[in-house]
């Protein structure tokens, strides 16, 4: 090579190097120490891979006649060679980990890298495991044939009468849901009969074994019929207490408030959090519309992915379930709190209210039994909804879009994290506290001492209700029986401090990212 074409490729491997460096040098220190503890782990499980790899094959030449025409004999190196896929995948994510310089793609790409490798390495212990499992079995013959007949009586003797009340009653009160009630009670019947038909099946190989004449074939099925019978001891249990728990779940509704946002340092880290309130209506007695209401507060940190999804969305329902749903059925839009129970207008009125005539105006009026869910709701600055808010919101919701309460795109939102509402409801947040609304544009007229009402809605008269506070699960009384409301600051909650957090950019409103 000569001199001068020798020169250009050394300035440019300077070069390349040098922007690696700038590359690497623009992430936050806590991120870059993150990316250096990952690439140690990415080499240990790398390591713990091979190490799984190794063992199964030993275990595969160690006793051929056990392995010889069962399914695990090509599975398990199916799956150690679909972990060595994933493993690669992540060394390239960490590869251009090293040419990133923007936090939030670092962050994403971290993210992947890590999932990629946990799974990697839970495969690789979870394969290694299973052979190791097989030659044991193999060496205890009397101790396994000891446990699989205890699985058995487990799961023969599984009493399903106390579930199948349960399940009757639930069936009379939400009669929507009695196919699937019943098809998860026959699952729980049929458990029983698949153990009762596996265990006769192997009559013959537990003779063998009990008298010490088993071979390879004979003992790997009883290996097999030993992680059915296991497994579907323990999914017995399982779905038998998910049976009752899915049936707790038709009685209650529930929505989940973002009541609070938080960014944070903890020590190098920075840390996202939110304050999650939920408002539950637990029904007593169906057919009497009985019900009590209960409030529960909760700090938890999320990722930065996650906590930008919601960044405008303080005050807001994120999850909401009617009574008669299970859990898995909730509705995960984004809306204004309390808006889920409203009827529509062409309906008239629900067990929660009705659209009354105000001054030539619809507007929803809660029955006094709901009040108390309206308080937790929306606290002591409720204020009325009229129906073409309502509408506004319908037609949001049905175009997918995330409803503010804007009437025009100039008007002030009156939900959400700058909306003018929130801005009162919750002034003592953090997220008020820190300086969150004071990235609003319309930021001005709650420093005035002014709420710039939003055009098209009519004024609001003040409301006085019992006092607004929040409450770490405790109960408010019932709509039958009384009804009882305080207040107690929910675990954890710090209002007022000085302390400023990084407010991150805002998303324009009406559309979820």
């Amino acid at each position: 090579m000569n001199p001068r074409k020798r020169y250009v490729a050394i300035a440019g491997a300077l070069i390349a190097a040098a922007l690696l460096l700038v590359s690497c040098d623009t992430l936050p220190r806590a991120l870059r120490n993150q990316i250096a503890s990952e690439k140690e782990n990415l080499r240990q499980t790398e390591g713990q891979l091979q190490h799984s790899a190794d063992t199964v094959r030993d275990d595969l030449a160690h006793s051929p006649d056990l392995f010889r025409g069962t399914p695990v004999a090509t599975a398990w190196p199916s799956r150690l060679q679909s972990a060595r896929a994933s493993l690669d995948r992540a060394k390239g994510d960490m590869q251009q980990l090293d040419r990133v310089s923007d936090p939030r793609r670092a962050e994403a790409l971290l993210s992947e890298e890590r999932g990629l490798r946990q799974s990697v390495a839970r495969d690789a212990e979870s394969v290694e495991s299973d052979a190791n499992s097989w030659l044991d079995f193999e060496r205890n013959v009397p101790h396994y044939l000891t446990a699989m007949l205890r699985e058995y009586d487990d799961i023969h003797g599984f009493d399903l009468t106390p579930v199948a009340a349960i399940v009757q009653k639930a069936e009379q009160d939400w009669p929507a849901k009695k196919a699937v009630l019943d098809g998860r009670l026959a699952a729980l019947r049929q458990s029983s009969d698949s153990a009762e038909t596996q265990w006769r099946a192997t009559e013959s190989a537990r003779q063998a074994a009990t008298a010490g004449t088993a071979a390879g074939p004979a003992i790997a099925t009883l290996i097999q019929a030993n992680d059915v019978l296991q497994h579907d001891d323990n999914q017995l249990k399982h779905d038998a207490d998910q049976l009752r728990a899915e049936c707790g779940q038709l009685y209650d509704s529930w929505d989940k408030i973002l009541a609070d946002l938080e960014v944070a340092h903890r020590g190098s880290d920075m840390v996202y959090s939110e304050k999650i309130s939920t408002v539950r209506i637990h029904y007593i007695d169906v057919a009497a519309k009985k019900t009590e209401t209960s409030t529960d507060n909760k700090w938890v940190d999320v990722s930065a992915p996650t906590y930008r999804t919601v960044e405008n969305d303080l005050g807001m329902t994120i999850a909401h379930k009617d009574a008669g749903l299970f859990d898995s059925e909730a509705q995960n839009n984004v809306q204004p709190p309390g808006f889920a129970y409203i009827a529509s207008p062409s309906v008239g009125s629900n067990q929660y209210g009705y659209w009354s005539h105000d001054a030539g105006h619809s507007v929803w009026t809660w029955l006094p039994e709901y009040l108390v869910m309206r308080e937790l709701l929306w606290g002591h600055r409720y204020q009325p909804i009229y129906v073409n808010e309502y509408n506004g919101y319908q037609s949001a919701l049905r175009s997918g879009r995330v409803y503010y309460g804007q009437e025009t795109p100039n008007s002030p939102p009156k939900y959400g994290s700058h909306g003018t509402f929130t801005a009162q409801r919750y002034a003592g947040s953090r997220y008020v506290q820190s300086g969150g609304y004071a990235g609003s544009g319309y930021a001005s007229n709650r420093a005035a001492g002014t709420s710039r009402p939003e055009s098209g809605f009519l004024p609001s008269s003040p409301r006085s209700t019992p006092g607004e506070g929040s409450s770490a699960g405790k109960r408010f009384g019932g709509s039958s029986n009384g009804e009882r409301f305080g207040s107690n600051r929910g675990s954890g909650q710090r209002f007022g401090s000085s302390r400023p957090s990084p407010r991150m950019p805002g998303r324009s409103f009406g559309h979820r990212r």
